[in-house]
């Protein structure tokens, strides 16, 4: 899947030798696989996908990187890699990522054996330690899994927004509808079926709650076979391989924040200081606003990840230009780490059909955690990447509430949700603070969860109090 979709990227540039393109790439970068981030790899792993992927296609870079867990690293390696471009440490770069999970997960039901195990003679360059995205109090919690903590964010939205529950679901029902419809004409989609919005919220034994608020047809959707790549060169490269000036799209500003780390660490579960300061460096760089994009496709694992990059980034929610290219993660797919290389790549087909226009990438990584954003066009610009920690430091300086790890006492829902087990409600995490100092804690109910499903419950007092494995509350 990564050669053939490289060597489409590499028809793609026009030149008119793919020979001369291969052989000028001097950097691979591999988009690192869910199997490598974490997830079971049942029919083996590759020791270094890029190389894998340069010996394929016939090239021989003198640089084979693997990127970190995070769906912002597509964007985030461009940001990377242009850089390096512009200050003559490359020429060609190539990009690209895929997931086969789909096929993984059917050669599994149907008990067939596969060999995907390849070795090489060294490891890739990777960009150093993973960040730990997670506490372990915070995993005895349930806040692992995305499709546990996304909906924290949601149900903290609902009551941000002044909507009652039931009202909420139906506008979020409205926003991803929109998604369904891009994804219904896109070719590349996994799931191109158009939804009304009172399929997508209403539970059913086929569209089960998973993690309340959202049903299955509102989380992203793993099973997927697709794959993308980029080539990114010099425009004295692109002039020497003779590269069409119809085929370029160049990369006018950039930026890459990340939020406090651990999601216990959040100031507050309906915004994002990090997006609202990475977008608007980025847009500043390239020298334009908003009002000024034409192809805007923000990252949408989940709804609340679409509805506080909007706010942030300054977009109604039914912007007329749309919020997807593709259709999102639910629909479209491309989970894993890999979503933002369709999306860039779609950008730049826009961007080429209507020159001058501009193209907009959020690129989301972790629990709303790690952000990379992409400001496109087909006017030719000088790339400068200015070094995130600048403007890091303001979203570093911001305080975060004091966590107790061993609450008691009297306090009150700052967030929730219920999570299911196969449609049935199993227990409810809640983030709560407590009435004695307002410092935040996590816990779980396990008695009556149901009780906080369409009810407002943001706010609503409970008790709280420690035991050896996490902390139990219950509804005052």
């Amino acid at each position: 899947m990564l050669a053939t979709v490289a060597r489409a990227a590499i028809a793609d540039s026009g030149a008119p030798y793919d020979a001369d393109v291969v052989g000028a790439i001097d950097a691979v970068a591999v988009v690192r696989l869910f199997q490598d981030s974490g997830f079971p790899a049942p029919f083996g792993r590759q020791r270094n996908l890029p190389d894998a992927l340069a010996r394929r296609i016939g090239a021989r870079p003198r640089r084979l990187l693997y990127g970190p867990v995070g769906g912002n690293s597509p964007q985030m390696l461009v940001n990377l890699l242009m850089d390096d471009i512009a200050a003559g440490r490359h020429d060609v770069a190539l990009i690209a990522g895929c997931e086969a999970i789909r096929t993984q997960s059917r050669a599994e039901k149907a008990g067939i054996e596969l060999d995907w195990s390849e070795d090489s003679p060294s490891d890739p360059e990777t960009l150093g330690p993973e960040t730990r995205l997670v506490s372990r109090h915070e995993m005895a919690h349930g806040i692992a899994l995305p499709v546990n903590v996304y909906p924290l964010f949601e149900n903290a939205l609902a009551h941000h927004y002044g909507r009652d529950p039931v009202a909420h679901r139906q506008a979020i029902g409205r926003l991803m509808a929109r998604f369904t419809a891009v994804a219904a004409r896109n070719p590349f989609a996994q799931l191109p079926v158009e939804r009304s919005a009172e399929e997508l919220i209403t539970p059913t034994d086929e569209n089960r709650y998973i993690g309340y608020p959202y049903t299955k047809y509102l989380n992203s959707n793993m099973f997927v076979d697709q794959a993308a790549a980029l080539l990114l060169m010099s425009v004295a490269t692109a002039d020497r391989l003779g590269v069409p000036l119809d085929r370029r799209v160049f990369l006018h500003g950039s930026a890459d924040t990340h939020d406090h780390i651990l999601v216990s660490s959040r100031i507050d579960y309906h915004s994002s200081p990090a997006i609202r300061i990475g977008a608007a460096h980025a847009l500043a760089e390239a020298g334009v606003n908003v009002a000024q994009l034409t192809h805007i496709d923000l990252y949408s694992c989940f709804p609340s990840a679409v509805e506080i990059a909007a706010d942030a980034i300054g977009l109604d929610h039914d912007d007329p230009r749309g919020l997807t290219l593709t259709g999102g993660l639910p629909y479209s797919g491309g989970p894993g780490n890999n979503y933002s290389l369709h999306a860039i790549a779609e950008v730049a087909w826009r961007c080429r059909a209507q020159p001058g226009s501009f193209g907009f990438v959020f690129a989301n990584g972790g629990y709303l955690t790690k952000h990379s954003f992409g400001v496109w066009s087909t006017t030719p610009r000088p790339f400068t990447r200015t070094d995130p920690a600048t403007y890091q430091r303001e979203i570093d300086a911001m305080p975060a509430p004091t966590l107790d790890e061993r609450p008691e006492g009297p306090g009150r829902i700052e967030t929730f949700t219920v999570v299911h087990d196969r449609g049935r409600p199993a227990f409810a995490i809640v983030i709560g603070r407590l009435d004695a100092n307002g410092h935040r804690f996590l816990a779980q109910i396990h008695d009556s969860p149901e009780a906080l499903i369409d009810t407002p419950a943001i706010g609503r007092p409970v008790t709280v109090r420690p035991t050896d494995t996490v902390n139990l509350a219950r509804l005052a």
